[in-house]
């Protein structure tokens, strides 16, 4: 009797831990022990707890982990540490959220100091991705190859997220921040409804920089960000935004959690007097020492690997470094193999400004994904790309930097561990909350009623007056 190959993958790399990373998860351990001992009441606790990005759920005894994405970029070697944790602490299911982050759910609290390590040996951390904090920094994933971009925001989104990190400014806000980052005007991270919105721009001197707008939010007094400055330079990005969360800092409703965002402030000031206080906040730092010094990028290498010459999955020799065309021959002459990859490409392909390269999107329902599909991204990207992939808003991972003539061998493997559905970022595909199944402010299951609008739409296929309508 034979048995099914066991498939390997490549070990996990990790890097020491810096000391004040483990100070800090070992803080966290402490009032662990403080609240299992009843010495620290769970009221009090609970803002500590949040402030480390660590939800409760609805079941009792057990968390949710989300850990902080900033601009959605990961590694292959981050991927395989997630899957690992999932399947070791949690329920061997990632579920990809809106902001970019990836959930782990039904996480004991003993557990959770072991997770934290494990995710800052591969540079990951959860810190401040609850609370009323800046929540993680979002960026449209196609950052860096879009073909209409004016320039690739991912180091700036990057770097400003970094630097919030930990900083004192950004600790104990009114409420929850939210900052975005696009680099067209197609806007796919959604600036308008943040509280900071960063549009990539160029002055008249062609000198690159952003268009902030401001007070923008959704829930059930939805609005829209309003254009604060034109054009920030870029020496000026980090100054602006400190400043937004000092003006915020000092005029956000403490004393009402349902008022307390900054688009509130916006609507009790009036956005002229709300600009001239941030104005006033701005010159006052200048003034106080802080300088408009060069803006030093956190680096994010996203270069594409050398392709090499490779033998393609039917027989056929692909040739090039990635400027062929698409292998598009369909294996044993399938006619319908052949249909469903051209359709897969029609919703999911999408050509970058680099000639010969396409990012590819796959489609994840409801943002989950298991241990094992984790884990086999992790490997198609090294293998096919360039070893990153991209969360996206839409609860979705974008594949980047794959060789035009390479693409159909990747959907043939996609497709062979679920993960080949056509029609992702479409109107069928739709983002959903855990909703009741995990979390404790649910009123309903946002998953199941997901699941139920999905079967209304054939696989991939919606009518033409729903193209770039979204649920």
């Amino acid at each position: 009797m034979s048995s099914s190959p066991v498939t390997t993958h490549p070990p996990v790399h990790t890097t020491p831990i810096p000391r004040e990373i483990i100070e800090e998860i070992e803080t966290f351990e402490d009032e662990v022990d403080r609240l299992q001992s009843g010495d620290t009441p769970a009221d009090i606790f609970k803002p500590f707890r949040l402030q480390y990005g660590i939800y409760g759920q609805r079941q009792p005894d057990v968390q949710m982990v989300r850990i902080k994405i900033p601009f959605g970029g990961l590694t292959a070697n981050q991927l395989r540490q997630i899957a690992d944790i999932a399947d070791t602490f949690a329920t061997g299911v990632g579920h990809v959220t809106t902001r970019q982050d990836i959930q782990l759910h039904f996480v004991p609290l003993r557990h959770v100091g072991t997770i934290m390590r494990k995710l800052a040996e591969v540079g990951l951390t959860t810190r401040e991705a609850c609370a009323n904090t800046v929540r993680n920094v979002t960026a449209c994933a196609l950052a860096g190859v879009c073909p209409g971009e004016v320039f690739d925001v991912t180091p700036y989104a990057k770097t400003v997220a970094y630097h919030l990190l930990r900083n004192p400014l950004n600790q104990t806000l009114p409420r929850k921040f939210k900052i975005a980052f696009s680099g067209c005007k197609h806007d796919c991270a959604l600036t308008p409804i943040h509280d900071v919105g960063l549009l990539a721009s160029r002055n008249a001197k062609g000198e690159p920089g952003f268009k902030m707008i401001v007070g923008g939010g959704l829930g059930s007094t939805p609005r829209l960000a309003k254009v604060l400055r034109e054009f920030v330079p870029m020496e000026e990005l980090i100054p602006a935004i400190e400043a937004m969360l000092k003006v915020f800092d000092n005029l956000g409703n403490r004393k009402n959690r349902s008022k307390a965002r900054m688009k509130f402030v916006v609507d009790k000031l009036g956005f002229e007097e709300f600009s001239r206080r941030w104005e006033e906040t701005y010159e006052a730092m200048l003034q106080s020492g802080a300088t408009k010094l060069g803006l030093k990028l956190a680096v994010y290498p996203d270069d594409p690997p050398l392709i090499m010459p490779t033998k393609s999955g039917n027989g056929s020799t692909a040739q090039g470094n990635g400027n062929s065309q698409p292998h598009v021959s369909s294996p044993q002459g399938n006619p319908l193999s052949q249909e469903a990859f051209n359709h897969w490409c029609t919703t999911n392909v999408i050509s970058q400004r680099q000639p010969g390269f396409k990012t590819a999107a796959v489609r994840l329902r409801s943002g989950d994904l298991t241990s094992d599909q984790l884990l086999v991204l992790a490997d198609l990207v090294e293998r096919y790309a360039n070893g990153n992939i991209r969360t996206t808003i839409n609860q979705n991972m974008m594949v980047r930097w794959i060789p035009e003539f390479r693409l159909r061998d990747f959907y043939d493997e996609l497709l062979a561990h679920g993960m080949g559905e056509p029609g992702a970022e479409g109107v069928s595909d739709i983002v959903a909350c855990p909703g009741t199944d995990t979390c404790g402010l649910g009123i309903t299951s946002s998953k199941g009623l997901a699941r139920a609008l999905a079967e209304v739409f054939p696989p991939g296929k919606i009518q033409e007056d729903l193209e770039g309508v979204n649920v």
